[in-house]
């Protein structure tokens, strides 16, 4: 499709039975793009331009994690394990250390190579994975569409800032990821979440699911079936789509261990679903240089991206890699400190501002009528089967103090061990052990993303007294909550209250304030996009106003966060800009 010179060296690939040892790349030979993460944004880029006929790398800054064996998968019944679930780590949780790292809830380690600061005393959680599928891989699979006003909520009430474009700009592209995804759930018609018609049979609803759902309808909270990005019958993505896959993926199975691996990968992630398959269908036009942490992008006299620098963690050595086109999609914050460090595209001063997540808000309770009963074989997706969209559209003459709003994810599981601890359970013997059943299966918890506005005081920036391992100076995240926030946390405290006492919930834990920042794990609008080159960085396809062959993917991308999960409308947004580019492309203008 797109002309090349002749002298131009092909890299040679493994395929999938030899990712063991994929090849490091020993030189600099001329690439048409190359992409830095692997991720949702990098997959889905490298995706639709190997299949258009570009010849791409990628570059990971961790491994290829091998099936059966880089996955711990489930963890052993307490009778099988010889701790008897009186471990303090699973072996699941063993194996997460080796690929993610915090300090954050998910991943409680540090890792001292890659070290971050933040403020004493606005501490913030950043999670981050280190392997080829980056935080696809750990990822909750939510696919909820942003609507039509989430893009351009400044018009409506002020705050923050509008979008380049609309829904009807990304909507055939929410069509393309979830095809390719394959997106379970069904059509609702409910103000917050934009039906589809692409939806895979909705997972059934679990005992637990249909009490939530109607202590919520008690209190007018409208629930609806999940949508997230599980197989629930053998799919294939429209081979007019993508050639990716010969045959059919395998439905789920439901045993809700998704993030320790999944034997049949019927949920979606960048590896096995995008770069896994073009390293096998497409070796001569898309190579993957894993272990590379990329610290610079280049630039030449001519003002434009040439290429990236990465130091292969294997053996330390600095390495240079050219292109045509430079894409990030290495996560908002690795993306905003690779800008920050390589001093470009920031001719409006604003790479770093218009930090935003989302606020998280977490609580519990027991509900006894769960108690004895005959529950459902298996655990389903993980998490409840429900979620409630936010319903502040039902209420239009409610006066709030916060602007915007919040969704809420339940989720009632069915653990191998027992949901109340039996050390501080009273009784002894079959009294006590019908005790121990009695709450099994019975804890629900509330979750919540709600929106978080831009502030003075949420930013990031290069901390140049902190290095890494290679000698990279480090980013320090300035992160501080507002009245919005925390009037919003008032609100939702409340909603979790109502919905617990129409449950006729018991042993009810409400929190004291929000989950720490960072708990979300949704770090967005480092370089957002605009309709204006002075107060943004990228233009509505993605692309940087000040140097045309560099595009972010990411959700740094976002102009605004919105309540819902974030990585759908990456992939949308990668998709477009990756059609925008091979345009481009053609015409010669990149």
């Amino acid at each position: 499709m797109f002309q090349r010179k002749a002298k131009t060296p092909v890299a040679k690939k493994t395929t999938p039975s030899k990712v063991q040892a994929p090849m490091t790349q020993k030189s600099a030979p001329e690439y048409d793009v190359v992409i830095v993460g692997s991720g949702a944004a990098g997959g889905t880029t490298a995706q639709v331009l190997v299949e258009a006929g570009l010849k791409v790398a990628m570059l990971e800054a961790g491994p290829i994690r091998k099936s059966f064996v880089d996955f711990a998968y489930h963890d052993p019944f307490p009778y099988e394990d010889p701790h008897h679930g009186f471990k303090s780590e699973s072996p699941a949780d063993e194996m997460r250390k080796k690929y993610v790292f915090g300090p954050n809830a998910y991943a409680p380690n540090a890792n001292p190579d890659e070290p971050y600061t933040s403020p004493k005393e606005t501490p913030y959680e950043w999670m981050r994975s280190r392997n080829v599928g980056g935080r696809t891989m750990f990822w909750g699979r939510y696919a909820n569409r942003f609507n039509e006003n989430d893009f351009k909520m400044r018009s409506r009430d002020g705050a923050g800032n509008d979008w380049p474009i609309t829904y009807k700009d990304l909507a055939p592209y929410y069509d393309k990821a979830e095809i390719f995804m394959g997106v379970c759930g069904a059509k609702e018609n409910h103000p917050d979440f934009p039906d589809a018609d692409n939806f895979l049979p909705p997972v059934a609803l679990k005992c637990p699911d249909y009490l939530l759902k109607k202590a919520a309808e008690k209190i007018g909270i409208r629930a609806m079936r999940v949508r997230r990005a599980m197989l629930t019958k053998p799919y294939r993505p429209d081979p007019a789509l993508t050639k990716l896959f010969d045959k059919e993926i395998p439905t789920c199975h439901y045993c809700a261990g998704c993030d320790d691996g999944c034997e049949t990968w019927s949920y979606y992630n960048s590896a096995f679903r995008q770069v896994m398959p073009l390293l096998e269908k497409y070796p001569k036009t898309f190579t993957l240089i894993p272990n590379a942490m990329a610290h610079k992008v280049n630039i030449n006299e001519k003002g434009q991206a040439s290429g990236v620098s990465y130091f292969d963690k294997t053996t330390g050595a600095e390495k240079e890699i050219k292109a045509r086109v430079v894409v990030l999609g290495c996560g908002t914050l690795e993306t905003t400190r690779l800008l920050l460090l390589s001093n470009i595209a920031n001719s409006s001063g604003m790479i770093g501002k218009n930090f935003i997540e989302h606020l998280d808000v977490g609580a519990q309770g027991y509900l006894p009528d769960l108690s004895f009963a005959d529950r459902e074989a298996g655990d389903g997706i993980g998490g409840s089967h429900i979620i409630f969209p936010w319903f502040g559209y039902f209420r239009p003459d409610e006066k709030r103090d916060f602007l915007r709003g919040f969704q809420i994810e339940p989720s009632v599981r069915q653990r191998m061990k027992p949901d109340k601890n039996p050390k501080t359970t009273p009784g002894f013997g079959a009294e006590f052990k019908k005790e121990i059943r009695r709450w099994q299966g019975t804890r629900v918890s509330l979750a919540c993303h709600g929106e978080m506005l831009p502030s003075p005081n949420k930013f990031v920036e290069i901390d140049n007294s902190t290095k890494d391992k290679w000698g990279i100076p480090v980013l320090k995240i300035n992160y501080k909550w507002d009245d919005n926030d925390l009037n919003m946390f008032k609100y939702v405290k409340k909603t979790y209250e109502e919905i617990f006492a129409a449950a006729k919930a018991v042993d009810v834990r409400l929190p004291k304030a929000p989950d720490p920042a960072g708990h979300s794990i949704h770090e967005m609008g480092t370089v957002h996009m605009g309709s204006d080159n002075k107060t943004s960085v990228l233009n509505q396809y993605n692309q940087s106003w000040d140097v045309k062959n560099l595009f972010v993917m990411d959700a740094a991308a976002f102009a605004s966060g919105t309540h819902k999960n974030p990585t759908l409308t990456i992939m949308a947004l990668s998709w477009r800009a990756s059609e925008y580019m091979i345009e481009e492309l053609k015409k010669k203008n990149l």
